[in-house]
């Protein structure tokens, strides 16, 4: 698939002409990085300098407590805008790791092109607010939820307030203990929900892993 066609899948540059892509692939200075399997591309803490995009390929963002006692990692599939919100604001660095589970192909922009294509296209900065908007709504409606009634959708909402995605994917690496101290249930409890789970084939679990292979089901 040809650069400019590929750019049109992602959010950011929908709903613009073939001709403003066109421009913008011409006049807009594009960094294209390409990396192999199991590398690192973005590190949770890094300086956020450039919007990046994930134009080809799967990688695993991964965010970690603050503590180490947990991590939880979800599968992003291309094409798909990485961590936007993290480009302006008080905290401009990345809160995940990604690192690519294919070979990914990444574009990137810094942060003045950014700035003068918001200026230039309408079209792009009303999509760029539209995310940024979104994700910033999601959060604030967080405290105003009702609380969940069964330990299922209490292991649904521990994970989904953790991801960028409250669906798809999920992995994590967490001690039973832990995720019953969390979500305020025993332990005892909190396996035999598990086992349940697992019978349903809504997840499978060992030692303190959890592997969910689409989030939402939890919630049926």
């Amino acid at each position: 698939m040809r650069l400019h066609d590929r750019l049109l899948l992602l959010p950011l540059f929908q709903g613009m002409t073939r001709n403003d892509i066109e421009n913008v692939v011409g006049n807009t200075r594009l960094g294209f990085s390409k990396y192999g399997k199991g590398k690192v591309i973005i590190s949770d803490g890094e300086q956020c300098n450039y919007l990046r995009f994930l134009l080809q390929g799967e990688c695993v963002a991964t965010s970690e407590a603050n503590d180490g006692s947990y991590s939880i990692g979800e599968i992003i599939k291309s094409p798909e805008v990485i961590q936007p919100e993290c480009l302006f604001g008080m905290n401009q660095r990345y809160t995940k790791t990604f690192t690519s589970i294919t070979e990914c192909s990444i574009v990137s922009l810094n942060k003045n092109d950014v700035t003068h294509l918001m200026a230039e296209y309408d079209i792009f900065r009303i999509n760029l607010l539209n995310i940024m908007s979104t994700h910033t709504q999601r959060l604030s409606r967080q405290p105003w939820r009702k609380l969940p009634d069964s330990i299922r959708h209490k292991v649904f909402r521990f994970i989904e307030m953790r991801c960028l995605k409250p669906a798809g994917h999920k992995m994590l690496k967490i001690k039973m203990e832990v995720l019953a101290e969390h979500i305020g249930e025993s332990r005892l409890n909190v396996s035999r929900c598990l086992a349940e789970l697992e019978e349903e084939g809504l997840l499978t679990h060992s030692r303190a892993t959890m592997d969910i292979p689409a989030l939402e089901r939890l919630m049926d």
